[in-house]
């Protein structure tokens, strides 16, 4: 191969290798003679350069399979710390809340299965589910990537907890703001669509459709979407569209199915509900098995167990 057919070959090579097996995105760019690795992170931009670029080169353009996998592993372990590097100058301006606090964030999480490793981090508890505090750590296109902020932390941050929560929960409204589809949206999916189911505008003079058995609520990422349902005016948004109170079955962390109490029994949700946690969910990407419930008059959530409502207070 001529010099530059090799470098486009290990520049893709090296692309497939970390899109495949790397947990933050870098992008693979050649200039001046060297790659460069680069990763937008939070506001400002992570990035790694391989000096060794000639040696890369022969190796990946030439060498065998254990060669090329060792040459990974040691990029892999510069990358991890270039990310480190930079998450430790994030995070050591993490005592003053104003330079953190438009990158906190709440995810959904089973409170269950988490429990544990959530005792000194700050969170919601809501029956089953847990809203967690994160920090974003990297965003790349539609993903991002984050680390959970631990109660040690937030010492100097002047707030108390509960307001901290309240107000990464606004923020993460804010960020990635709730949609809702109709089944027959998805069926029938267009980029129009898309943009309808952005429904928390003051502009949208937004319907529920009448006849309508479920609907689909997730975020604009469509990742850890399930808390949409919890952002402020969220639930009683959708109960007042409907005219009555609704039932909610979160079918992964990133979704929640929406049906009118009068649609459906709490039953036949609760046994859907089920089949998809069983056949088409990690366990990471389960929140609950208990079908949940927003009651219009009362304003409230609450859990159907026995085909009776619980209610279920937010404790954070």
């Amino acid at each position: 191969m001529k010099p530059e057919e090799k470098i486009e070959y290990v520049k893709r090579f090296l692309q497939a290798r970390i899109d495949q097996d790397f947990p933050y995105p870098f992008r693979v760019i050649y200039e001046e003679g060297q790659f460069l690795f680069r990763l937008r992170n939070g506001r400002k931009t992570c990035c790694a350069r391989l000096k060794q670029t000639d040696e890369v080169v022969e190796c990946i353009a030439e060498g065998s399979k254990e060669q090329k996998d060792k040459e990974i592993c040691r990029l892999f372990e510069i990358l991890k710390a270039a990310v480190q590097a930079q998450e430790s100058t994030a995070l050591s301006q993490i005592s003053n809340y104003e330079k953190v606090k438009n990158e906190l964030i709440l995810r959904p999480l089973n409170y269950g299965l988490v429990r544990e490793q959530i005792e000194d981090v700050p969170h919601i508890r809501i029956g089953d589910v847990a809203l967690v505090l994160y920090a974003v750590m990297a965003h790349e296109e539609n993903d991002y990537f984050t680390a959970k902020m631990h109660r040690s932390q937030m010492v100097r941050w002047n707030r108390t907890e509960k307001e901290v929560l309240e107000e990464a929960l606004v923020n993460t409204s804010f960020l990635y703001p709730p949609r809702l589809y109709s089944v027959e949206d998805l069926l029938t999916w267009d980029e129009k669509q898309h943009e309808d189911g952005l429904f928390m505008t003051g502009e949208n003079d937004f319907k529920m459709k009448k006849g309508m058995r479920g609907y689909i609520l997730t975020n604009t990422l469509e990742i850890n979407g399930a808390i949409s349902v919890f952002y402020p005016g969220v639930a009683k948004k959708i109960a007042e569209s409907f005219g009555e109170d609704f039932y909610i079955a979160f079918t992964s962390i990133h979704e929640a199915q929406i049906h009118p109490a009068s649609m459906i029994s709490p039953e036949v949700v609760e046994s859907s509900l089920r089949d998809t946690n069983r056949h088409c969910n990690r366990e990471e990407e389960i929140l609950t098995n208990r079908v949940y419930c927003y009651r219009l008059k009362e304003g409230c959530f609450g859990v159907i167990e026995d085909g009776d409502f619980l209610g279920v207070k937010k404790d954070a």
